[in-house]
């Protein structure tokens, strides 16, 4: 389900015509949600940690010689990207 679930976000489904499977609050997904990470309730700090070690994991997955770990870790680490250049290392004034 998870794979199917970054797919939709993604938008890499591999049959555009079908219709999602994914309904209800998987519809919304973020790569904030994705991630775990909830900006209003944690200090930058503790987004870092959290994407450190999401990092950590999906990139030993990401070199995994199952295609489809593989694919699902690369998924994630572009949400995880997504989420360090918006909350830690955006400069604030």
């Amino acid at each position: 389900m998870f794979k199917k679930l970054i797919n939709w976000f993604s938008g890499n489904q591999k049959d555009a015509s079908s219709p999602s499977s994914m309904g209800g609050i998987f519809g919304k997904m973020t790569p904030e949600s994705l991630c775990g990470i909830d900006p209003s309730k944690m200090t930058r700090e503790e987004i870092k940690n959290v994407l450190a070690q999401l990092y950590k994991r999906h990139n030993q997955a990401a070199g995994s010689l199952n295609p489809e770990l593989r694919e699902e870790a690369e998924q994630m680490l572009e949400a995880i990207v997504h989420c360090r250049e918006k909350y830690v290392d955006s400069v604030t004034p």
